[in-house]
This record gives C-alpha cells, sequence and structure tokens, in this order.
C-alpha cells in the first residue's frame, strides 16, 4: 500500500486497536497482498479497517497466518498460531535428534505443528487429531500446501472422551486447551469474540484435564516416548506434578519467562 493509504489506516485502527497493533495488523496484510502482487485501493482497505475495528483478528480476515516461516489457512475452526508455539516447534526440532520417529499431535487445530516439524524433520512421520471436522479439513489442506501430506495422516478424534488406540508413538506433542474458564472476562476480545473456545478452554472445571489424559497416554507408550506440551504457565507446578512417575519431567520457561512448555519421557 501507498504512503497515503498507509496513514490512514494508522490513523483509522490507531485509537482502537492500539498504535503498535495496529502497525502489526498493517504489516501482515501488507505482506498478504505482497504475496500474491495486489495493490489494493481505498474501498478494499476500508472494508479490512471497519472488519478490524471489530477486533476480527487480521489473519482471519485474509485466512492465513504464518507460522514458521510457512503460510497457514486459518478460520474461526482453527487458533492463529502463536509465537510460543513456534518455541515448542523450535525445542523439538532442535533437541530430539534420532531419525524416522513417529509422532502424535493431540487438538492439531490447523495443523501448524506437526507439519511445521515434518517440514525439517525430513525422515519423521505423524498422526494428528481434533475434535473439529471443519479443523481437520483445514489441517489437510495445510498439510499438501506445505509438501507433507504424504507423511502425515489426520483424524477426528474426541481425546478426552474416547480411547486412543495403542500405536507406538516415539513422540507425543500437544498444544491442549488450557485457559481457565475463570480468565475468560481477561482475554481480549480479539481472542474471545473470534477465536474457537473449544480450542481455548478445557472441557469441565477441570484446567488440568488435557494433561491428566496425556500422562495416561505417555505411560502407554513404548520406554523412551517423549512428550512435548503447551501448558498454562498459572499451573506450571500442579502439571509437573502429574507427571512425578516419569523419569525425566521439566518445565521450561519461554522467550518472554513465562513457565510454558512441558517435557517428559517415560
Amino acid at each position: 500500500m501507498n504512503t497515503a493509504l498507509k496513514q490512514e489506516w494508522m490513523k483509522s485502527l490507531s485509537a482502537s486497536l492500539g498504535l503498535g497493533e495496529a502497525e502489526a495488523c498493517y504489516r501482515i496484510y501488507e505482506r498478504w497482498l505482497a504475496d500474491r502482487n495486489l495493490e489494493l485501493g481505498q474501498r478494499e482497505m476500508q472494508i479490512v479497517i471497519d472488519r478490524l475495528l471489530y477486533h476480527e483478528p487480521i489473519q482471519y480476515i485474509i485466512g492465513e497466518a504464518w507460522f514458521y516461516e510457512l503460510p497457514f489457512q486459518v478460520n474461526k475452526h482453527t487458533l492463529i498460531p502463536r509465537p510460543e508455539t513456534e518455541e515448542l516447534c523450535e525445542l523439538i526440532i532442535k533437541k530430539t535428534t534420532r531419525e524416522n520417529l513417529n509422532i502424535l499431535d493431540v487438538g492439531t487445530g490447523s495443523g501448524c505443528i506437526p507439519i511445521a516439524i515434518l517440514k525439517y524433520k525430513t525422515t519423521w512421520k505423524a498422526k494428528a487429531i481434533d475434535i473439529d471436522r471443519e479443523a481437520i479439513n483445514t489441517a489437510v489442506i495445510n498439510a499438501d500446501n506445505a509438501g507433507v501430506s504424504e507423511r502425515i495422516v489426520f483424524e477426528v478424534c474426541d481425546f478426552i472422551n474416547n480411547d486412543i488406540s495403542l500405536d507406538k508413538w516415539d513422540l507425543i506433542v500437544s498444544n491442549p486447551p488450557y485457559i481457565d474458564r475463570a480468565e475468560q472476562n481477561t482475554l481480549n476480545s480479539n481472542v474471545i469474540d473470534w477465536e474457537p473456545h473449544a480450542a481455548l478452554f478445557p472441557e469441565g472445571n477441570d484446567p488440568l484435564v488435557f494433561y491428566k489424559k496425556l500422562a495416561v497416554l505417555l505411560n502407554r507408550q513404548q520406554k523412551g516416548c517423549e512428550l512435548w506440551a503447551e501448558i498454562n504457565h498459572d499451573y506450571a507446578v500442579e502439571t509437573l506434578a502429574l507427571f512425578d512417575v516419569f523419569s525425566k519431567k521439566e518445565i521450561i520457561k519461554d522467550l518472554s519467562g513465562n513457565f510454558r512448555f512441558l517435557h517428559a519421557i517415560k
């Protein structure tokens, strides 16, 4: 977009979104236009501005989010991938040096975690599950676009209320719903009003329900199976305690200094 349009963008959005958020949305939109060799004018830009003023995330407006240097389709059935989740992928890619691993991703959403990992771990294969059929459909498209569809299988599965088959997994990864419903009123409008609640909040009143089931699943796997998961930093101590019986367990801080990642080995 030209300078005049950018100035109008910032003037229209800064008061509502804040200067930093308005600038971030502009950069995302500008990149999306450039990738498609588009130069939209005043009318098209105003439509986007109007939607942003209702706190709709720019990623849902354009239908795309970048994650680990890959473009992913996103929609109301999938969370928008976060930088912290990129950190989770980075930890797995750098710290797990074995070849030919079979991994399971629980609550895959857009498929961003296993797809990003398989892009860099070319001998690995994955299965990814999610309760939402439309999320799985989106993840299938993303895997195909990233060129990893031959090494990943997607399945609709209610992880909490169904028993997972005893396949042999070398590594289990998950960014499950972990926000306590008591925190709901603290979330920004662009999250609580637009992103799928089933991917934000765990079922029922137990914020650790997914981690309890993950501990059970890890215990069923062969010796040496690893678990990597993103966690709610407010429940770091309680989450780690669920894995006391395992040979190795640790909580790792994210780049912001929050306890964010669980690593456990059977």
